[in-house]
Parts: C-alpha cells; sequence; structure tokens
C-alpha cells in the first residue's frame, strides 16, 4: 500500500499537458507551438491517426507543419487491425514514461477523449476474472448490431446504459462486457471508485463556437478533396474490395474514418446509375463532420469535465485573426505557471464563454437528466429514429428545421392515406 503511495506521488511531481476540443479547431497548431515553447514531444490521442497512410483523411498534421517536433502513437496501425482502447493505453504509458526520461514535457493532443480515461486510476480489471462468460453472452458482446447490445445492458444496468447513446457501440459493449466479467454493475463499481490523476496534468479545452467552425469544417473538406482526399478514399475502397469486406465492418477499424462510408455508394454504384451523385456523398462528409464536432463537445461537458471537478481552462479558438492573444499566448501563460509550480491566476474561461464551465456542466450530479427521447417521425443515416438524451436536448430537436420540415411530411403522408382508405370506402 506504502509502495503504490509513493508512486503515485512521484507521478504526480512528473507533468502531463492535455489539448481537448473538436475536429478542426486547431489542435495540432498549438501542440506544436506548446511543444516548442516547453521542450515537449506530443503523443496523438486520436483513433484514426493511429492507422498507416491516408494522412489526408485522417487528418494527421502535415510533416514539413511538426517543426522537428517527435509525434508518438501515431501512422503505425496496419488497415486490416482494429485498435483498442486497451492499446493505446500501453503505448500512451511508454511514450509518456520515454518522454518524461528526457526530461521533456508530454503533450497529449486529439479528438477521441475517450483515450484520456488513460491517464485516470478509473480502471476496472475485467483480464484476471475467472468468470467463464456463457455462449448466449458471448454472442451478444460479439454482435454487430448496436440495439442488441445497448438494450442488454438497459436490462442489466439502466443507470449506466442512460448515460450513453444506443449508438456509442464500443462503450456500450465495454460497459456489458464489465457486467458480464464481474457480476457487478458497472454504475455502482464507477461511484465506488474515487477518481483520481496518474499525472500532474493540466487540461486545457481548445474551443470555437458552432457557427464559424462548422464553416470552417465545410470549407476543411473542400480543402481535403483538394488535396487528394479522394485519392485515398479510392486507395482504401481497393483494399476494402480486395480482402471482400462488406459495409457492416465500415462500423470497426480504419472504415470509421469520416468520408469513406459516405462514398461508399458513390464507389461501389453501377456504371449506368446516375442516382448516386458526388455532391451528394461531400455534402453526407460535410454534415458528419459537423455532427462529430458537437458530440466532441457533448463528451467533454458530460465525462472529461465532471471528471476533473471542472479544473480545465478554455481557450477561444473562434476568431483565428485573434489565434495569438485568445489561444497561443493565453496556452502558453497558463501552461508556464503550470510547469513551473506557480499558481495559475489566468480565468478558466473568457467572460462570454464561462457558461460552459457553469457548474452545471461540470458537476455530475446537476447532469441527473439522462432521460432517452425517441422521435418517431426522423431518422439518422442508418435509418432508425433520432434519439436525444435530455430534456434539453429533446427540446432542441424538436424546435430544429429538420424536425418541423418531418412533422409536416409526416402530417401530409397521413392527410394521403386517409384520403386512401375514403376512396376505397365509397367504392366498396
Amino acid at each position: 500500500m506504502l509502495k503504490e503511495t509513493l508512486r503515485s506521488c512521484f507521478n504526480m511531481s512528473k507533468k502531463v499537458i492535455v489539448i481537448a476540443g473538436t475536429t478542426g479547431v486547431g489542435k495540432s497548431q498549438l501542440s506544436i507551438q506548446l511543444a516548442k515553447q516547453f521542450n515537449g514531444e506530443i503523443i496523438n490521442s486520436d483513433s484514426m491517426q493511429v492507422y498507416k497512410d491516408v494522412p489526408i483523411m485522417t487528418n494527421k498534421h502535415p510533416l514539413q507543419e511538426r517543426e522537428g517536433i517527435p509525434h508518438h502513437v501515431m501512422n503505425h496501425v496496419g488497415w486490416s487491425e482494429e485498435y483498442y482502447s486497451h492499446r493505446f493505453e500501453t503505448e500512451c504509458m511508454k511514450a509518456i514514461e520515454d518522454i518524461h526520461q528526457k526530461g521533456k514535457i508530454p503533450i497529449v493532443v486529439g479528438g477521441t477523449h475517450y483515450y484520456l480515461q488513460t491517464l485516470f486510476n478509473k480502471k476496472v480489471d475485467t483480464k484476471s476474472s475467472d468468470r467463464i462468460l456463457t455462449a448466449k453472452q458471448l454472442e451478444i458482446l460479439q454482435s454487430t448490431d448496436p440495439d442488441v447490445v445497448y438494450n442488454t445492458l438497459l436490462e442489466c444496468d439502466p443507470d449506466i446504459a442512460s448515460k450513453y447513446h444506443p449508438n456509442d457501440y464500443r462503450r456500450v459493449q465495454r460497459m456489458l462486457e464489465i457486467y458480464y466479467k464481474t457480476g457487478k454493475k458497472p454504475s455502482e463499481t464507477f461511484n465506488e471508485q474515487k477518481i483520481t490523476l496518474k499525472f500532474d496534468t493540466l487540461f486545457l479545452w481548445l474551443y470555437s463556437k458552432p457557427e464559424p467552425l462548422f464553416q470552417r469544417l465545410d470549407d476543411r473538406v473542400d480543402d481535403m478533396l483538394e488535396r487528394g482526399a479522394l485519392q485515398e478514399i479510392e486507395q482504401l475502397y481497393e483494399y476494402y474490395n480486395r480482402n471482400k469486406f462488406s459495409p457492416e465492418q465500415c462500423e470497426n477499424g480504419v472504415w470509421q474514418v469520416i468520408g469513406f462510408k459516405e462514398f461508399l455508394p458513390w464507389l461501389s454504384r453501377k456504371p449506368d446509375d446516375s442516382t448516386v451523385q458526388l455532391e451528394d456523398c461531400i455534402e453526407r462528409m460535410k454534415t458528419r463532420t459537423r455532427q462529430y464536432a458537437k458530440r466532441q463537445v457533448k463528451w467533454i461537458k458530460k465525462m472529461l469535465i465532471p471528471d476533473i471537478k471542472g479544473d480545465i481552462y478554455l481557450l477561444d479558438a473562434t476568431d483565428l485573426s485573434q489565434w495569438d492573444v485568445t489561444a497561443s499566448q493565453r496556452a502558453i501563460a497558463i501552461s508556464n505557471n503550470f510547469i513551473n509550480n506557480v499558481p495559475i491566476e489566468q480565468e478558466r474561461a473568457p467572460e462570454d464563454l464561462r457558461d460552459l464551465l457553469s457548474e452545471g456542466e461540470t458537476t455530475m450530479k446537476k447532469l441527473a437528466d439522462w432521460t432517452h427521447f425517441t422521435c418517431n417521425v426522423c431518422r439518422n443515416q442508418d435509418g432508425k429514429n433520432v434519439v436525444a438524451i435530455g430534456q434539453k436536448y429533446w427540446n432542441i430537436h424538436l424546435s430544429s428545421r429538420r424536425h418541423k420540415s418531418n412533422l409536416k411530411r409526416s402530417a401530409r403522408q397521413a392527410d394521403f392515406e386517409k384520403w386512401k382508405i375514403h376512396k376505397r370506402d365509397n367504392v366498396e
């Protein structure tokens, strides 16, 4: 016990900087600036950037823009492999140890915020379990149908299931695995844990307001295509065909990269098929990128910030013409105090963004509304009914242009069905 306490204190004396934020907000640029300023090296925490090649599609920071700063846990996994969080934990911890041994600062940066759980003493050991799973349990765990896995978790542990979207397949699967292998509800296990950090960690959240960010994301998709993204998509498709993969496999591995699944109907179309347009695929890619950015913000607010009890500093990247002042210089000033063990006097967020770090967002107890609402008139890209979590987001959906448009369409369809029944009755 004493040995563990001493090891924990030793690790806490070692510094780690984390840069969180949505896709396309400038995390890579900021990481280079901090690495140059504080003798740091960068650890990638993006689940797509671990895969080899396709640098444009996976948004790897161009080599010529890295200014000689070493990058770890990047561009090393084959397309036939699936990269799991436990492998990231092993590789990330090794990279942190190596960087510390050089007397440098590890800077963890990437959009897969779930990977940041690696930095917490928040883990459930299932490998040492001697429980033997039944054939039925294995069948459910290995099911490729997210609804099967989610509904099973909902029966076993409704409290933990309510905190995840039904399509959040991997995390839902992991929670169910914990339940099967430990025999205890994950919600109870996590509630009993005292969450601590493995290292003395500074969390920076690089944030942009939605409207300008979404325009930048749309422009970035156009830029990616101009720089050769379509050729990379075709390269992936050639491998996909050669190995006789199926669309169902696009839920795993490198095939989850935004752009491939969206272009698959166009790539696999018949020569005389004019119903699938390239422009539609591009628009779907833009839409999915924007949706991904929204999910990343939700994860930071609902999962990361409560875990660190609001101990995070928000940097404003909304106006890129003000980058040096609102993002770069502010990050350097905060990091400088952190590294030198000087009290950080900077505000946690600019005044107009403080609501993002409000008590209601940073305390898990305040986030009690995990109610799932299912819309019967709107469907997502997979053809399933849209699900909103929490009254706030349900109200946003109800007032959305998409929902109102679908309501009108549904009403017109209902009127048409009534007319057909009325006409049939008159004929009879």
